[in-house]
């Protein structure tokens, strides 16, 4: 928010030197004047004005234009001044120049029928001064800093301090003071200078045009007072207060409904991409993307960013100081209009619009530290591990000749143990990654025309070495306002590089015995360790060393480039309405490179020993892809009050959007020298591949109307209804109907509620709407064809049908049902709101089994049924708010519950699952059922470990117990989603010091401990192992552990023995700032107006009820960041 100072409001030298030679003209005219007669009577004219965004200078000649008045002033001082909008019916000009200059320095002189147009001086005013003082706080109680307090209709008065304090002279009489700030409403009060005025403590409210009143949706703006949706709004303040190393996870510490699925695989990889659900998942994978075991983004919610939609990876991309609100739309009425693509909740994102004023500069920069956090690892040392293998036999063998090797090999590695070996493999690949950020924006301008111009700068650098992100990004913003046009153009560029680590996968190391040494006696690091590592035999190959692959020539990026220009005209006719025209255009390339020299440790296998492999060492991946978006859209909106009590909002939009994407791939082998890794150098494609690609188009039309009524500001009504045409539906189902209703009660405005003092705010709302979803392949529902690309007659290419058309193929719908409560009691003290919800998605896109007379297996078609039903519950309380000293404390909770069903299944999934759930493993298969949720677990009962064999004892479905494990026997055990997640925060701020502390929880859920499963049991005891493995196995007749014998070899198939309950606690975030605002030294030498240090700590701590290793190819990370922001 913008503060003005009051030497904005004060008279320069420069303006003084104007009204001189403004007065110098003044006597000249009336001397001309005297000689030419003149009509008083134009003074008395009657005239009608209607001002909007216009200089003093431009409304001046209006007046003059309409009364024919003579009107004396300054073109070169007024022309710049802004004149307040407003909309004069029949007043004299007299009046008029009343309104007009009210609160301004500026008055004006009759005389001899001319009207001269004059500033103000204090010293014409003043005759006996009165100190008043006073204080100007906000609802809150923090105190407001840069309010201008005047006079009104002079230019006397002051700015109020740091502290929220002002104190100047008035003279004598009776006068209105003038409170006003920037995004604050204004506020009037009448003090009389003759009597004795007290402390005056005034209490500013936001301005009603502020966001935090209207709930943004992306295509209309709501009152949020009238509004029945369920809908989560985060500010630009809390973005910073909650701020992480991107958008998604801020949200996700802010929001528990936006639900970014643990990743115990990647880790802190700043690369990967999470997979997101706002209120549970409301599709499923068909079969293809089953057997592809793909996630895709079948269930990720629509991001919208200024009116554009974007991918994930973008908005993880995007400077959080550029943004000014995100809101999370998760109910049928907010969710409805965006019709065919709301069924999985949308983000709206609203970047920041340039501010009105001077030229000012802002810089936010900070330095960010990742730490590798390696608790959940408990490997062993040497010592232990080669006592390990000593139990479990590795070093006896019934042949004299090869037990006397296995004694000489284990002497031999005890003797280094006692020397000091004892490598931490761990360490090698990690780092303490340092990174930075940087943003520069300019803005300024005034209510005619406004600018903005930032670039930013984002280096992320992850705890594996050499892994990278950096992002640049840069944007322009113009705005033009002419009379009732309002000119628009947003162009934005992004550029973003990412490399993966040369040093692999983080569980290459983790496995690494730790009496193996990376480097030889002459300090060259190991390629492969010695043929002496095998003394077990069984080995297919002798260990790599991770580390050396690190040394060569390695390449693994990935870049992309975005441009997205969004041009937007609005209209504003006549109060009320508004018509507003956008078209928008994206286009984004990508591109990705892998390339491994023949020197990797990959191309030790033998396939690459033979006569022809070794031509096919070292190896090129490229890929690259296209995207053009094309968006436009028409949107209108009016907006009515009846008789004080009626209020009425009406929207209709139109928008087009086509999307056109391809993409291409390839791999060459054969690299002769490792620096060499130029596309041309390669010998040939690799064996038996050539160049694939892909391309899709899809097109979309849409028409929504939106309709809200508000009768007394008590009882609210939201009506919406869209009709969606799609490329992507079927021939006969091309256009698509989605709807929404709610209703809204304000009980606090009624007038039995007048005498309940306790509460401030009671809303209820319900809310019902139907979406869809159309996260599916652009050509599903027509039939495809492939040309034989090996065999060609001539020079002609055959085809062949991939697959049925189903010119029926409708989109996914989703019934959204919530209701909703809003209370706020206590003086706003203490606040708290619930949301309860039901969804119920159909015609899910599925796998349809068919004869083979078809000539195809399946097809696909609308048949499954999904459920989802929870409760979201927000509080927050002040524990302390004391306005005087500025101290407040805060305390904030929310808690989010979802349980899905899947209701109906196809035949052709079913029959898949049924498959998967007879297959063997270590861990549990993906396994969907009617009746379950989609998150359930599937495995074997245990009956735990026979005390006197060290075996597992199994339940079996007849009631058997039996120690054979037997896949027939699974059974449902548990869903790895948590039951209840939440967070909570508590903000302390002491003047202009400010804290904020975040966790978040997860209660209820089960998880399959999968450490337990690959590195306890099913451990190969070859290479390093959990330290378990050598303390909780059974050993002897007798033991009573969780674990089998210690030198049982069997496989440890699923088992409900690592099915395990989750409570897990996290620290999120840790949150310190101090505020210079309007400091005179900082001003006066250094030109800030404003600045703030900051620190931050992510992700502090993880506790958990599951002790298992986290971060499997990637580690974890804890986060230390310092920041610095200034505005000049």
């Amino acid at each position: 928010m913008k503060k003005k100072r009051l030497d904005d409001y004060t008279s320069s030298l420069c303006w003084r030197k104007n009204f001189l030679v403004m007065r110098l003209v003044y006597f000249l005219m009336i001397g001309f004047v005297v000689l030419v007669p003149t009509s008083v009577s134009a003074q008395n004219k009657m005239i009608s004005l209607e001002i909007r965004s216009e200089t003093l200078s431009s409304v001046l000649m209006k007046i003059k234009d309409q009364s024919g008045v003579n009107i004396l002033y300054n073109e070169n001082v007024l022309r710049d001044v802004p004149c307040k909008d407003m909309k004069l019916e029949k007043v004299t000009v007299e009046e008029a120049l009343n309104r007009i200059f009210e609160g301004t320095r500026f008055g004006y002189e009759v005389s001899r029928g001319v009207i001269v147009i004059r500033e103000r001086q204090a010293k014409e005013i003043i005759q006996k001064s009165v100190k008043v003082s006073g204080q100007v706080s906000d609802e809150k109680g923090e105190h407001l800093p840069g309010v201008t307090v005047l006079i009104k209709g002079t230019s006397i008065g002051a700015a109020t301090d740091v502290d929220g304090k002002f104190t100047f002279s008035i003279p004598a009489g009776k006068h209105v003071l003038q409170f006003s700030m920037v995004g604050m409403e204004s506020k009037e009060i009448v003090i009389d200078s003759n009597k004795e005025i007290p402390e005056i403590v005034v209490v500013l409210k936001p301005a009603k045009n502020e966001l935090e009143d209207v709930v943004v949706t992306g295509i209309f703006k709501k009152s949020k007072e009238s509004y029945t949706g369920a809908v989560t709004t985060i500010t630009e303040k809390e973005l910073k207060t909650f701020g992480n190393k991107n958008l998604l996870t801020t949200i996700g510490n802010i929001d528990p409904s936006f639900n970014i699925l643990s990743n115990n695989e990647m880790g802190s990889n700043p690369n990967h991409l999470p997979d997101i659900q706002i209120r549970g998942a409301a599709s499923l994978p068909n079969l293809e993307e089953l057997q592809d075991n793909s996630k895709t983004s079948i269930n990720l919610p629509l991001i919208v960013l200024d009116g554009f939609e974007i991918t994930l990876e973008r908005m993880m991309d995007l400077d959080a100081n550029e943004v000014a609100s995100i809101t999370l739309l998760k109910d049928g009425t907010s969710t409805a209009i965006y019709g065919s693509r709301g069924a999985n909740g949308v983000v709206v994102i609203t970047t920041k619009e340039p501010e009105m004023g001077k030229l000012a500069l802002t810089y936010n920069g900070s330095v960010n530290i990742e730490v590798p956090d390696l608790t959940e690892y408990r490997l062993l040392s040497a010592k232990d591990k080669l006592k390990l293998e000593q139990l479990s036999g590795y070093y006896e063998s019934y042949s004299p000749s090869r037990d006397y090797l296995l004694k000489t090999k284990y002497a031999s590695i005890l003797a280094d143990v006692e020397r000091g070996v004892n490598t931490y493999w761990l360490s090698k690949p990690l780092r303490t990654g340092v990174g930075h950020r940087h943003n520069l924006r300019l803005e300024g301008g005034d209510k005619s025309f406004r600018y903005s111009a930032s670039i930013q700068y984002n280096n992320v650098a992850g705890v594996m070495k050499d892994s990278d992100r950096n992002n640049f990004n840069a944007g322009i913003t113009l705005t033009y306002h002419h009379e009732k046009l309002i000119f628009q153009n947003a162009l934005t560029i992004g550029f973003t590089k990412s490399n993966d680590s040369p040093y692999g996968s983080f569980s290459d190391y983790t496995q690494l015995n730790p009496y193996w040494k990376p480097y030889d006696d002459n300090g060259k690091i190991v390629k492969l360790f010695d043929n002496d590592t095998d003394y077990w035999g069984g080995l297919s190959s002798l260990p790599r060393n991770p580390l050396y692959n690190a040394t060569l020539h390695l390449l693994k990026q990935q870049q992309y480039t975005n441009i997205t220009n969004n041009f937007s005209i609005e209209w504003r006719p006549f109060e009320g309405f508004i018509a507003r025209g956008r078209a928008g255009i994206s286009t984004q390339s990508s591109e990705s490179d892998d390339f491994k020299p023949a020197q990797h440790t990959d191309f030790e296998a033998e396939q690459y020993k033979t006569d022809s492999g070794i031509f096919r060492k070292g190896r090129y991946n490229y890929g690259s892809s296209k995207n053009y978006d094309y968006d436009f859209a028409l949107t209108l909106n009016y907006s009515k009050i009846f008789a004080d009590k009626h209020l009425l909002y009406a929207g209709l939009n139109v928008d087009l959007t086509q999307k056109k994407y391809r993409n291409y791939n390839f791999v060459v082998e054969g690299f002769v020298e490792e620096t060499l890794d130029f596309l041309s150098t390669a010998l040939q494609y690799e064996e038996n591949g050539k160049p694939t690609g892909s391309e899709n188009i899809t097109r979309r039309m849409g028409v929504v109307g939106n309709l809200n009524y508000s009768f007394d500001d008590r009882y609210y009504v939201d009506f919406a209804y869209r009709t969606d045409g799609s490329s992507q539906f079927g021939k006969d189902k091309k256009f698509a109907p989605f709807y929404s209703a709610g209703i809204g009660w304000n009980i606090h405005n009624e007038k039995f509620m007048k005498s309940v003092d306790f509460i401030d705010r009671l809303k209820l709302r319900a809310s019902y709407g139907q979406t869809g979803s159309q996260n599916f392949s652009a050509y599903q529902a027509i039939s495809t064809y492939s040309y034989y690309l090996n065999d060609r007659y001539y020079q002609w290419m055959g085809a062949y049908q991939k697959a049925l058309d189903n010119p029926n193929l409708e989109w996914q719908k989703t019934d959204k049902y919530n209701l909703g409560i809003e209370i706020n009691t206590f003086n706003n003290c203490l606040n708290f709101i619930a949301d309860f919800y039901l969804e119920k998605t159909s015609n899910l896109l599925s796998s349809l089994e068919l004869p083979l007379s078809n000539g195809f297996t399946s097809y696909v078609e609308n048949i499954g049924k999904v459920e989802n039903r929870g409760f979201e519950l927000k509080a927050t309380g002040f524990l302390i708010r004391d306005t005087e000293r500025r101290l407040i404390w805060t305390l904030t909770g929310s808690l989010a519950h979802n349980k899905d069903e899947i209701v109906k299944l196809s035949d052709a999934l079913k029959s898949e699952y049924s498959k998967r759930l007879l297959e063997g493993g270590t861990l549990p298969n993906k396994v969907l059922r009617e009746g379950e949720s989609q998150n359930s677990i599937y495995a074997v009962r245990s009956m735990g470990i026979d005390p006197s064999t060290g075996r597992e004892m199994f339940l079996k479905q007849n009631g058997e117990v039996s120690y054979t494990w037997d896949a027939n026997d699974r059974v449902y055990c548990g869903v790895s989603e948590p039951k209840y997640r939440g967070n909570f925060s508590t903000m302390f701020r002491w003047r202009d010091l400010s804290l904020n502390l975040s966790f978040a929880y997860r209660l209820g859920g089960q998880l399959y401990n999968s450490t337990l499963a690959s590195k306890v049991e099913n451990a190969d005891k070859r290479y390093n192992v959990d330290e378990r493995v050598f303390t909780d196995r059974w050993q002897k007749p007798g033991d009573e552990t969780l674990f089998k014998g210690l030198n049982n070899e069997s496989s440890t198939y699923a088992t409900t023995r690592f099915v395990q309950d989750e409570r897990t606690l996290i620290g999120q975030n840790l949150y310190v700032s101090y505020e210079f605002l309007n400091n005179p030294w900082l001003q006066k030498h250094l030109g800030i107006q404003t600045l703030t240090i900051s620190g931050d700590l992510s992700d502090l701590f993880y506790w958990s009820t599951i002790k298992q290793e986290r971060g499997l190819s990637y580690p974890f990370s804890r986060r230390f960041s310092f920041s610095l922001s200034m505005r000049f």
